[in-house]
């Protein structure tokens, strides 16, 4: 694998042709996926659309990594290759995004898929609908022993549960506002809103796109659901996945809208913001009774009392901070639910 003759300090990069521009870059980070790196970049390399550039960056891996990405650049190379000190996955969407060429981005985890034609027939609707920002499809979850796998979701119910939210203004905000509405593959973006958005937050692992579709949306970003075959997100399910770290979630959403009350001026958003944060607060507060962390219990359910409107649920909520320290966590479930 060729590396510049001048790398940055702590950080060696293939760098890519830059005569031509491609239409799509995609940005890949990865930490230690050396195992399926392999799969996602053959996803890609099976694309019927084939004018793009692949920006793999390595965000510290002590696995084979980078030795699996330059035996595809050897082969391939659209596949562009950057090794930088482990920083977590927003640092290393940035680098990428500092380095991307293309008229349309798309992003992509190191362990996941994305079907045959969704580069192809993405860049298409976005051609024929200049009005539009961000195109994004459906979502399928596959387990690494059954890659043919096709689940609506990660729970039980096997329901599916992205909203298709379409448009732009109060409606999508209010939407992104309840939940992040797309997986991180789902959509395909134009360049020009990511140069008005600018970087992720480096904060919000591993909730950092969700606050940035938010932050898209504050922008005035025009999102389309279209339901388009052979353009899937295709996510794996498996116990490494970040998005399995239940507290950590929490904790960030909590972050995210703190940072969203300060960012947003509708008051319909700011309401529905608050009643949100009360919610999850709570929640919160319960998740760290269960881990016998009592003292940080009682301070989210005070947080939760704090932005909770109804006084019962507020006077139930003080009392059960009050008590944190000294029942459990079902004691506590009970007390607020009776």
């Amino acid at each position: 694998m060729a590396v510049s003759s001048n790398p940055q300090p702590d950080m060696i990069t293939d760098k890519p042709n830059t005569k031509t521009r491609p239409l799509v870059s995609i940005i890949i980070p990865t930490h230690n996926y050396g195992a399926f790196i392999s799969e996602t970049l053959n996803s890609l390399q099976h694309q019927t659309l084939t004018d793009w550039e692949c920006i793999v960056i390595d965000d510290g891996s002590t696995d084979d990594t980078a030795e699996v990405v330059a035996s595809i650049i050897e082969r391939d190379p659209r596949v562009h290759y950057t090794w930088q000190p482990n920083q977590r996955q927003s640092v290393a969407k940035n680098t990428g995004l500092a380095q991307a060429r293309g008229k349309y981005l798309q992003f992509l985890d190191a362990d996941d898929l994305i079907e045959s034609r969704k580069l192809e027939r993405h860049v298409a609707y976005l051609e024929e609908h200049p009005e539009v920002d961000i195109v994004y499809g459906g979502v399928r979850y596959f387990r690494t022993d059954n890659t043919s796998e096709r689940l609506y979701s990660m729970e039980a119910d096997n329901l599916p549960w992205m909203p298709q939210v379409s448009g732009k203004g109060l409606e999508v905000l209010k939407a992104l506002v309840r939940h992040n509405i797309m997986v991180i593959n789902s959509p395909l973006v134009r360049h020009s809103i990511v140069e008005r958005v600018s970087f992720f937050d480096v904060r919000l692992p591993p909730a950092e796109d969700w606050d940035y579709w938010l932050r898209c949306a504050l922008e005035g970003a025009c999102f389309q659901f279209v339901d388009i075959e052979e353009t899937l997100a295709l996510v794996r399910m498996h116990s490494t996945s970040s998005s399995q770290n239940r507290l950590q979630m929490h904790r960030v959403g909590l972050l995210i809208r703190k940072k969203l009350a300060s960012l947003v001026k509708d008051k319909q958003i700011l309401s529905l913001n608050r009643e949100l944060r009360a919610r999850e607060e709570g929640d919160f507060g319960m998740m760290e009774a269960g881990r016998r962390k009592s003292f940080r219990a009682a301070w989210h359910l005070v947080s939760s009392a704090r932005f909770e409107r109804r006084w019962r649920w507020k006077t139930k909520l003080f009392a059960c901070a009050l008590v944190a320290p000294l029942v459990s966590e079902t004691k506590l479930r009970s007390l607020l639910t009776s």
